[in-house]
């Protein structure tokens, strides 16, 4: 993905017929060359790729699994008043994509909708706090893509990453050593956040002439 480079000791090598058997289905291809390409981490301190496990990852990450909302699983996606199956009825929504914000808190997830038997075939949904859900006619990777693009056409409440050429993926391992090491992964991000702030108090906050 030329919008921003992997970095270095990136990507996941799986056994994809056990990842299969563990969550119960198969993963559209595109998000599983993303694992490979890429792994598990985030984007811009926002948005994290998940991992493709059902129960807790070593990485501290949400996974595909714990996302995914099911008949034991639904008390955080209560508030989102989905009217969505749950997993594994037909028509279900699979977590691939988490948001979160500022603080780490979660602020919206990005979905396949389980229709028919072919997962590349399956649209993607969004949830984005709080807004309903949007159903877009896009695999992952696409709307990753169209996030990352400066002139994404997407309506969002706020721009959740910054677009190329600003923004970085971190792999989880990556990031747990910069943190060891004292270093701080996004410290890349304040000059953007200051830069993004003043542009939107130029649009919103300042008189425009004639008025």
């Amino acid at each position: 993905m030329a919008l921003m480079p992997p970095g270095p000791e990136t990507g996941e090598q799986l056994d994809w017929l056990e990842v299969e058997r563990e969550l119960g289905c198969q993963l559209p291809a595109d998000f599983r060359d993303l694992l490979a390409v890429y792994g598990a981490g985030t984007v811009d301190e926002c948005l994290m790729v998940l991992p493709a496990v059902r129960g807790e990852h070593e990485s501290g990450i949400p996974s595909v699994g714990q996302m995914t909302p099911t008949a034991e699983n639904t008390a955080w996606l209560s508030h989102t008043k989905s009217g969505y199956p749950l997993w594994p009825e037909p028509g279900a929504l699979v977590c691939g994509l988490r948001l979160v914000d500022g603080n780490g808190d979660l602020w919206g997830a990005v979905y396949w909708r389980t229709t028919g038997s072919v997962p590349e075939q399956w649209p993607v949904v969004l949830w984005e706090r709080p807004r309903p859900f949007v159903e877009f006619d896009l695999s992952m990777a696409g709307l990753l893509v169209k996030w990352l693009t400066e002139a994404a056409d997407i309506d969002f409440d706020r721009r959740l990453v910054f677009g190329a050429p600003h923004s970085r993926f971190i792999h989880w391992r990556i990031e747990r050593e910069m943190r060891e090491q004292g270093l701080d992964p996004w410290e890349y991000l304040e000059p953007l956040y200051i830069e993004a702030n003043e542009a939107w108090e130029e649009q919103n906050l300042r008189p425009h002439p004639g008025s």
